[in-house]
């Protein structure tokens, strides 16, 4: 009884370094106060009343890591999927503790020797590796980062529109190498983009458009300019002439006209 409580408190969540000692029996005391509610009569009614204990305050402690400021979204939501997770485990627990108490008990099994010769053999093998410590490579796989598209680079900006198509169409996302943090590329919140509003003009067919000047497409769309023209040398020949003659004309339409 004694390891088996022992192994509880080592399941609950770890008050603060700066917490008194108080703290640190407040919580065994509540975790105890549930293990007499729970009332297990044997081994295995133990076993589910622990689970229903460690699994009750690993849940708190994710919805409270979830709901934690400054959580990036996609971490928030991986720790209220693992809560989910954990309340349905301690609701399959109280199931089967339930069932568990309605069973008759039986009486205690000899078990000879097996004890001591399974407990021989077991301290007599090899001890389990131990898993790699989560370092910065584990950190950096679950870190997000953002980028703003005005301040990456014509190659990152390669990137940031795939990204975005496949984002948009649903499809996986770009591999990544290990110890890499997640890049996701945004535009600032003051950035033009955010108020862009493409004309509807520009989504309407307009048929003969090839028998139409410039003048006649730019009064169609509604767009004047009345800036400096390029030198006329780095159009081609028709581009050209056409820009001349439109020229000319503009003047002629003054002349007459005061346009």
């Amino acid at each position: 009884p004694s390891r088996t409580l022992r192994a509880m408190s080592f399941t609950l969540p770890r008050p603060g370094d700066d917490e008194p000692e108080t703290a640190w029996q407040d919580e065994v005391q509540v975790a105890l106060d549930a293990l007499s509610a729970l009332d297990p009569r044997n081994p295995v009614e133990a076993v589910l009343a622990l689970q229903i204990i460690a699994a009750n305050a690993g849940a708190l402690d994710a919805y409270r890591l979830a709901f934690e400021p400054g959580a990036p979204a996609t971490q928030a939501q991986r720790h209220r999927a693992s809560a989910a997770g954990l309340a349905r485990t301690m609701s399959t627990a109280l199931r089967l503790l339930k069932q568990q108490k309605q069973a008759p008990v039986g009486p205690p099994r000899d078990w000879g020797d097996a004890v001591a010769q399974h407990a021989q053999a077991w301290r007599a093998a090899p001890p389990r590796p131990l898993a790699a410590p989560h370092g910065t490579a584990a950190a950096a796989d679950d870190e997000v980062v953002v980028k703003w598209i005005d301040e990456i680079d014509d190659k990152e900006l390669v990137i940031a529109i795939e990204q975005e198509r496949r984002e948009k169409s649903g499809l996986p996302e770009l591999p990544r190498k290990p110890g890499t943090p997640k890049v996701i590329y945004r535009y600032k919140p003051e950035d033009y983009i955010h108020k862009f509003k493409p004309d509807p003009k520009n989504f309407q067919p307009y048929p003969g458009w090839e028998n139409m000047t410039m003048s006649e497409r730019r009064d169609f769309f509604g767009y004047h300019y009345d800036g400096p023209l390029g030198p006329p040398d780095a159009l081609t020949p028709a581009s050209r002439d056409a820009m001349l003659a439109e020229m000319a004309a503009d003047e002629i339409l003054k002349e007459e006209y005061g346009m």
